[in-house]
């Protein structure tokens, strides 16, 4: 007997899990909807937050630049302004140093022109020696920076030589003068010429009875005249008998004129035997003779050479820079020669 399957049943329930997961993949769908639409909503409302914060860093970015460069602009002007206080302050205390030493220059000549008044006349006579030896100190320290600035803008192409002569010493011996100009040495007939200026001023004297000064000239002596001014001058004296007015005749100034342009003899040749530079060496000893040289700009470099070959010879050398064009003279405000 052939028996019967029962008949196949259905699971229970497979449909209602079907439903189930298709509810919960719809809801899922849903749901990731939901969060890109709001996350695209948030995006699109903080884009512009985003913007504005940073546009605002770099506006703060520049202000703080900005204040840095400000900053540094007003320590630069402080700094100035300090220097400028400073170098103001330095302006005034120099100027009131000045005064305070021109007010004390001011109360000393004061001072001694007072002393002076109360010598005597031989010793007014001393005391402006005196001043004058100051003065000509002076005056020689400022020719000898001269001739050292002249020398120096002179290239040098040999050996520098020292003399071992390094103080410069007042000449009051006998002292013999030339002329160095154009690259010749002339002598200069100074002592001849004074003499001769010593015997005529007394017969001039005369003339000053209607004039207050008077020019007049000697010469020609060793191709040089001689053109000199006499003054009339007074001075309040003081005698046993009271105060009184004393005239006196004085030499002004001379100077001495070449009559002739081409006078002298070249450097090179002066030295040798026959010239008059070797002639006027050979009558005077080096240890009582100053050699006294009037030296133009043109020839610098001739004085150089000559003052070295006169040392080797034990001559002083005087030296006495001239400008161009102004001729040889002296006064008696004048300064005496400083040999080396």
């Amino acid at each position: 007997m052939t028996r019967r399957k029962p008949p196949a049943v259905e699971a229970p329930g497979q449909d209602s899990f079907l439903d189930i997961v298709a509810n919960l993949v719809g809801i899922l769908i849903i749901l990731v909807m939901v969060i890109g639409v709001r996350a695209k909503d948030a995006m699109l409302e903080a884009a512009p937050i985003s913007a504005k914060e940073e546009a605002t860093a770099q506006a703060e970015i520049e202000v703080a630049a900005a204040m840095k460069v400000a900053r540094a602009v007003e320590q630069d002007i402080q700094q100035l302004k300090s220097k400028v206080n400073q170098e103001a302050f330095e302006i005034a205390y120099r100027r009131k140093e000045r005064d305070k030493i021109q007010l004390l220059l001011a109360s000393a000549e004061q001072v001694m022109a007072e002393k002076r008044d109360e010598l005597d006349a031989e010793q007014q006579r001393d005391f402006d020696a005196q001043r004058d030896l100051v003065a000509a100190r002076a005056e020689l320290s400022g020719l000898e920076s001269s001739v050292e600035a002249a020398e120096g803008s002179i290239p040098q192409t040999s050996i520098i030589e020292h003399l071992p002569t390094p103080m410069a010493k007042t000449v009051f011996g006998k002292e013999i003068h030339f002329q160095l100009a154009g690259g010749k040495i002339t002598y200069v007939p100074w002592d001849e010429l004074v003499d001769k200026l010593q015997e005529e001023a007394r017969q001039k004297m005369w003339r000053l009875k209607e004039a207050s000064q008077i020019t007049e000239t000697i010469g020609p002596v060793g191709g040089f005249l001689m053109r000199y001014q006499l003054k009339r001058t007074q001075q309040t004296v003081t005698t046993r008998a009271g105060t009184a007015i004393q005239q006196r005749v004085e030499l002004d100034n001379f100077v001495l004129l070449p009559v002739d342009q081409t006078l002298g003899e070249p450097v090179a040749e002066g030295l040798l035997e026959g010239s008059k530079l070797h002639s006027v060496l050979a009558a005077n000893r080096p240890d009582k003779t100053t050699i006294t040289i009037w030296t133009y700009p043109d020839s610098f470099n001739e004085f150089r050479d000559l003052k070295q070959k006169l040392f080797s010879r034990g001559y002083l050398t005087a030296s006495r820079p001239m400008p161009e064009g102004v001729p040889i003279g002296g006064s008696p405000r004048g300064t005496r020669s400083a040999a080396q």
